[in-house]
């Protein structure tokens, strides 16, 4: 798996999978590697094969899980720099796979473009969404947490063992540059 490669002031700084769960640890496990292979996803559509500038990227998502966020975080400082926002009108939809709460969607900007993409439906395992509802509510029996746990392992495996276009739908690229924001 490639490491993300960003611009600081002294050269290029390389973050790995395995530095992000150092950082935020494996609960979230799940939302980590979506994170990551977003990211991924987004470095090969804007880098150009050069570091971007973490300074220069923003980030967007109706998908605000505590991994998902830590994974951009880390690796952007779009949370502490207020470059990160959630936002609720983008809902899970044939090209966009729903979360437990919100929807896999992100919006990368970096380098005058801007690129949106949505997790295929085909990534998350089908009792995913359902189990995880039921965890984050307190309800799920002990047989069901270890599904879950389960589920999150195998999931985060898969994601970070593919190509990460492979795993998310792009769903527009704007030159920014050239006042096409929308």
């Amino acid at each position: 798996m490639t490491a993300l490669v960003y611009k600081d002031i002294d050269g290029p700084i390389e973050i790995t999978f395995d530095d992000l769960k150092k950082f935020h640890g494996t609960r979230s496990l799940c939302g980590l590697s979506v994170g990551y292979t977003v990211l991924r996803a987004a470095w090969a559509s804007l880098s150009d094969g050069e570091p971007l500038d973490r300074n220069d990227i923003k980030v967007e998502t109706a998908f605000g899980g505590p991994g998902a966020r830590d994974a951009v975080e880390m690796v952007t400082r779009a949370v502490s720099r207020e470059a990160f926002h959630l936002v609720s009108d983008k809902k899970p939809d044939a090209h966009i796979a729903e979360a437990a709460k919100g929807a896999y969607w992100y919006r990368v900007t970096a380098k005058g473009k801007a690129v949106e993409f949505g997790l295929k439906q085909n990534i998350l395992p089908k009792e995913f969404v359902t189990l995880r509802r039921k965890v984050l509510a307190g309800t799920a029996i002990t047989a069901e947490t270890t599904t879950f746990r389960g589920l999150q392992i195998e999931l985060s495996e898969r994601l970070l063992s593919m190509e990460p276009l492979d795993a998310f739908n792009v769903l527009s690229i704007t030159d920014l540059t050239a006042g096409d924001e929308s």
